[in-house]
């Protein structure tokens, strides 16, 4: 997809690292490739037409061939002649930026057309456009799509456009800036009172009572986290530009889940992990996490544990999971305090769409490209074919392992992330030595690079107990949350002691704790520093996403 150069005057910034396009990415990943079935019957569904699309990108040769590319190009053949489409405006953006992610792997003039005659809709009926409820309130996904049609065309009519969203939909960075929802609303809000508040405000976001309930949800913060930061694009304010990383500290310390989430409550229920965590909004983080800025390292870190716990752990085989509980004993322990939920068929279509989204974004993000070279922010493993200015290299990344493939000698710099949960990084190019990396930044190698070029990278794991909710304890090892696995309907236990590593196995003691209640299959919240008693249980703990019937926050015993 060629991009227009950006004339200095225009108040739109340019981008130091670029996402690969649809066609420059091929991964093989099992979760993935479970996702990608489940769009199968996904003909009547537009909102999981984008996502679908470019997951085919990501796992099939012929994307074009794919049922998902013909149901995209019926939805446009029946676009009218002043541009619009004869359906709502929701489905009429995920119709479009579905037909952009088609233009990104085949620059065909017909679609261009079409989207640049929507956009000439769009301005022609702009009041029904700020009407749509999607749009106003959750306006990242069109202000995303006009920015990358500009980027395209140069066209001075839709930065027009992007100046009326940005000045006229909900101020995202604002909340972000001031959010102070530090414990459950419904402690100071009664619920009742709050359904009646909302029924009076008619639904209008400018109300106290709407307004309040909007931001407490974690789809719709992770989709104001990325209006703040394509708003802050547009425009270069620095208080726009900084709303989702300064949102996103306040949010994960009061309402984050360790899967990587947060909360699914409706009030926000604290880090309670008996609160859900909903599948819509892991994949929503996801997305603007790899939306950011590809110079901070905070927005790789949080999408890194997402997509090793959270995201793998919506899918149990063939069957997605609307929500998931960080304890819980069974795959599906309903809904009760989930934040709005849809009819069940209709949450599940959301969680589809919003994950396909969110691991398409990750994986076009994992490689980036800038100006003066290219960057390994996250180490999925798969083929990326980036485009330098002495030709196309092909980075593939296996096994600890990023492999430079290329016709001609590249003179780029090579960045490479550092994860933060490494004490002790080294990276070595062609078995020459080593370089020692610092956690939590990139470390840089800048040269002339040959084809067949390799980069060994060893990231020291190491197992880590960090504090939780109730002072509960979260065991790490990596990126990887680990979890107990109840052994003879044993589930209710304290960790004792530190957890060891044995044989590559992760393993901690545990004394039983009586106190701790159950509802149905959910455990209730953590007893703070409970009794613990009877003989130490050694187990293995296993990854999050590995296991349905889990616990993965422990309330803390007496060293064992």
């Amino acid at each position: 997809m060629p991009l227009k150069p950006i004339l200095e005057k225009a108040p739109l910034m340019t981008l130091a690292e670029l996402p690969l396009r649809p066609g420059q990415v091929r991964v093989s990943n099992d979760k993935i490739n479970q996702l990608y079935a489940l769009t199968a019957a996904a003909k009547d569904q537009p909102a999981v037409w984008e996502g679908a699309f470019r997951l085919a990108c990501v796992l099939k040769t012929k994307p074009m061939e794919e049922p998902v590319a013909a149901w995209i190009n019926a939805a446009l053949a029946q676009q009218g002649e002043d541009g619009g489409l004869p359906m709502d405006m929701a489905d009429s953006v995920n119709v479009m930026r579905a037909a952009l992610a088609m233009y990104e792997l085949d620059a065909k003039r017909p679609l261009l057309e079409k989207l640049a005659a929507w956009c000439g809709w769009l301005a022609e009926h702009w009041d029904d456009v700020l009407a749509c409820d999607a749009v106003r309130i959750h306006p990242a996904d069109l202000m995303e799509l006009l920015q990358t049609l500009y980027r395209v065309t140069g066209k001075k009519a839709i930065l027009s456009l992007c100046d009326k969203l940005r000045q006229q939909a909900m101020d995202w960075s604002g909340i972000l800036h001031t959010f102070a929802v530090q414990r459950p609303m419904n402690r100071v809000t009664a619920w009742n009172d709050m359904e009646a508040g909302m029924e009076a405000e008619s639904g209008s976001e400018a109300g106290f009572y709407t307004r309040q309930y909007l931001t407490c949800h974690g789809e719709s913060l992770a989709d104001g986290v990325r209006a703040a930061m394509l708003n802050g694009q547009f425009s270069g304010n620095g208080m726009e530009l900084t709303a989702g990383k300064t949102g996103w500290e306040k949010i994960s310390r009061y309402h984050g889940a360790v899967c990587g989430g947060v909360t699914a409550d409706e009030t926000l229920g604290g880090r309670s992990p008996s609160c859900a965590v909903d599948a819509a909004s892991l994949g929503a983080w996801a997305e603007a996490f790899a939306a950011h800025d590809h110079q901070e390292t905070w927005a790789y870190e949080a999408l890194e544990i997402l997509l090793v716990n959270g995201l793998p752990a919506a899918l149990n085989g063939d069957k997605l999971i609307p929500f998931q509980r960080v304890n819980c004993l069974a795959a599906n322990c309903g809904t009760k305090d989930c934040y709005h939920v849809h009819e069940e068929e209709q949450q599940v279509w959301r969680s589809l769409s919003r994950l396909c989204r969110g691991w398409a974004k990750a994986v076009s993000s994992a490689v980036t490209v800038g100006e003066k070279g290219l960057s390994v922010n996250l180490y999925i493993p798969g083929r990326y074919a980036v485009a330098m200015p002495e030709g196309t290299c092909i980075v593939t990344i296996a096994d600890g392992v990023v492999k430079i493939n290329a016709k001609k000698e590249i003179a780029a710099a090579l960045r490479l992330r550092i994860p933060a949960w490494t004490e002790d990084a080294c990276i070595t190019v062609n078995d020459e030595g080593g370089r020692e990396g610092i956690k939590s930044t990139w470390l840089t190698i800048d040269r002339t690079w040959q084809d067949g070029d390799t980069v060994k990278v060893e990231f020291a794991k190491h197992v880590a107990v960090t504090a939780g909710h109730h002072q509960s304890a979260c065991v790490r090892y990596g990126a990887q949350v680990m979890a107990y696995v109840p052994q003879n309907d044993v589930w209710a236990v304290a960790l004792c002691g530190e957890p060891v590593l044995e044989n590559d196995q992760v393993v901690a003691s545990f004394q039983r704790v009586p106190e701790w209640r159950k509802r149905g299959s959910i455990p209730a919240d953590l007893p703070v520093l409970p009794k613990a008693e009877g003989d130490i249980i050694r187990a293995v703990l296993v990854p999050y996403a590995e296991t349905t019937s889990r616990i993965a926050l422990f309330p803390k015993g007496d060293e064992a």
